[in-house]
């Protein structure tokens, strides 16, 4: 039997050199160590970083058995687009192969990235424009060529406007219309009262009705597959 105040010998923890002596001493101590991942051949000197016992204890992280080497997976959350870029780039320069190029979709950038301010000013702005050169081109008021810029900007805005404020894009095909008509309408027009332009105003209102009501149909149904889809 062993006494019980006699020293028991130390046991050798290869982890214990990592830490620096207490006292120093004449000859240098080893004070770092290579650290290797779990199922590494060929590196049988290095210190398993997580060891197999301890792992389990590890909440957040699992083992990836599909992968060659054990890959720790966080599950706290998903993994954002620019990780999983990170990642694939990184995995690519320890093999030494080229590095792959990072495609991008203006698509899905474009979706969902319009505010209501914004879909006013679009659907205004194009349809203004429209209609001065349907004005200055063709003479008289604004037609057709005004009605296919509101059907284009009304397209576009409704597909790209976020979906809290997709209900201005139901609105806004019929409020640029109107803001065409009373501006850049009246530049033919030779009556001199403002009730005669009021009248003006509401005849190319009357006589565009297609290209309104169109719009705002189009927008509505893409407004509402949209919704649907995000069901």
């Amino acid at each position: 039997m062993t006494p019980v105040n006699e020293e028991l010998p130390p046991t050798e923890d290869p982890y214990a050199s990592l830490f620096r002596p207490e006292e120093p001493s004449a000859t240098p101590s080893e004070t770092g160590r290579v650290f290797r991942s779990q199922g590494v051949t060929g590196h049988e000197d290095a210190l398993v970083a997580v060891p197999a016992n301890k792992a389990g204890k590890l909440r957040t992280l699992s083992r990836d058995t599909t992968a060659s080497t054990d890959v720790l997976t966080v599950h706290s959350g998903a993994p954002t687009p620019e990780k999983v870029v990170a990642a694939d780039v990184s995995e690519h320069t320890d093999r030494g192969e080229p590095t792959p190029r990072v495609r991008t979709t203006s698509r899905a950038a474009v979706v969902g990235s319009l505010t209501a301010p914004l879909v006013y000013a679009i659907t205004i702005g194009v349809t203004l424009v429209f209609g001065l050169g349907n004005v200055l081109i063709f003479g008289g008021q604004p037609g057709a060529l005004t009605g296919i810029g509101l059907i284009g900007a009304t397209l576009f805005v409704s597909i790209a406007v976020q979906q809290s404020d997709d209900i201005h894009a139901i609105y806004a095909p019929a409020i640029a219309f109107f803001v065409t008509a009373i501006t850049v309408g009246q530049i033919n027009v030779t009556a001199t009262s403002i009730l005669d332009r009021a009248i003006d105003v509401f005849f190319v209102l009357g006589q565009n009705w297609l290209w309104i009501i169109g719009s705002t149909v189009i927008a509505l149904t893409i407004v509402a597959l949209r919704r649907r889809s995000l069901r």
